[in-house]
């Protein structure tokens, strides 16, 4: 049985300054606190659902305030509105369809998923321009109408290419850690250069009748016979590995976290990511990935 492909995204990234946005500040002054967890949910909901997009009915609200510990529908459906008016979804969509979106929403959601060889986007909701989309395209991949019609096909000239609507964006400022760490593993571990290790010898792919290995086909104790440089800097290789065995990262994932971490040089941003992972409780489902994203 084939395997269902997701639309939506494993996570998302949130702005450092989210809760010092003029707008979010507003929407708490009138609502509360409670009111930022209201917002989080919703932006989760939306990027674990279609990804760029979620219908607000009354079904959503409802579901909304069963994760919340003292808001009822009404008050929900209360904070949706303001934010809505205040400008965090858009007021156009909300009206006609009952859709939260964003083009912050939508820039995002194409940047993490830029690597993926097709994506469906209802052009209904789509509110980034021609201009926007054209800017740092990537190539080989279509963005299409998702229909609801049945099932049908879209037309032709409802089918949009990658080079309008695939876009590597930043990260954006309404947008609640960065989803394009798809494929990072792969990048890392395909480079044409490898660092040279203690000695003169390389700790790239290992030899097999003397053509390298393919990273794909690699296996956790040829990560371990990893070498670091001898440069002088500090490092905790094998903390770094008993780390990643531990949580099942995969052996060319593995790799790509050792190159991009210098070799588990202290203070590098991957070992601030093993708290998350700790505390998360199989929530974060695939830990390499989430690792590489900050690397």
């Amino acid at each position: 049985m084939s395997r269902i492909k997701k639309q939506g995204l494993d996570y998302f990234p949130m702005s450092i300054d989210f809760m010092q946005n003029r707008l979010v500040r507003r929407i708490m002054k009138r609502e509360g606190d409670a009111a930022v967890a209201v917002l989080l949910q919703t932006y989760c909901a939306i990027y674990a659902g279609e990804g760029y997009f979620l219908r607000a009915d009354d079904l959503f609200y409802d579901d909304l305030a069963d994760l919340l510990y003292n808001k009822e529908a009404d008050d929900v459906k209360r904070i949706i509105a303001l934010a809505v008016d205040y400008g965090l979804f858009d007021p156009r969509l909300y009206a006609e369809y009952r859709v939260l979106t964003s083009a912050d929403i939508q820039r995002q959601f194409l940047f993490a998923t830029r690597r993926r060889t097709a994506c469906e986007v209802d052009s209904r909701y789509l509110l980034l321009t021609d201009e926007d989309l054209q800017k740092g395209a990537e190539k080989g991949k279509t963005v299409t109408d998702k229909p609801e019609n049945g099932g049908k096909l879209p037309s032709e000239d409802t089918k949009h290419s990658t080079a309008q609507h695939s876009t590597a964006y930043p990260l954006t400022e309404g947008s609640p850690d960065n989803g394009g760490a798809e494929g990072a593993a792969t990048e890392a571990a395909e480079g044409e250069s490898c660092r040279a290790g203690e000695g003169g010898e390389a700790h790239g792919a290992p030899e097999t009748g003397g053509k390298p290995r393919r990273i794909s086909d690699w296996t956790e104790a040829d990560v371990a016979g990893m070498r670091p440089p001898a440069d002088g800097l500090k490092r905790n290789l094998s903390g770094l590995l008993a780390n990643l065995r531990l949580y099942r990262v995969p052996p060319a994932e593995q790799y790509a976290i050792v190159l991009k971490s210098n070799f588990g040089v202290i203070g590098h941003p991957v070992w601030k990511g093993f708290e998350p992972l700790r505390t998360s409780h199989g929530k974060i489902r695939q830990p390499g990935r989430y690792l590489l994203s900050l690397c």
